[in-house]
């Protein structure tokens, strides 16, 4: 199992590790850019197509 999911993650442990791939797969086909305008803010910059922020959602 990934060891960065926190202890106060309430997504059951069984499904834990499918979430992961799923960041993973989206991060990987999507993710063109990052910014980090604050230091407690991040702006992960994703392409896609009509749908794609309801999906990420």
């Amino acid at each position: 199992m990934t060891t960065w999911i926190p202890a106060s993650c309430t997504l059951p442990a069984t499904e834990q590790p499918l979430r992961v791939a799923e960041f993973d797969a989206l991060f990987a086909e999507r993710l063109t850019g990052t910014a980090r305008p604050e230091p407690l803010r991040l702006l992960l910059v994703l392409t896609g197509g009509p749908g794609m922020e309801d999906s990420v959602r």
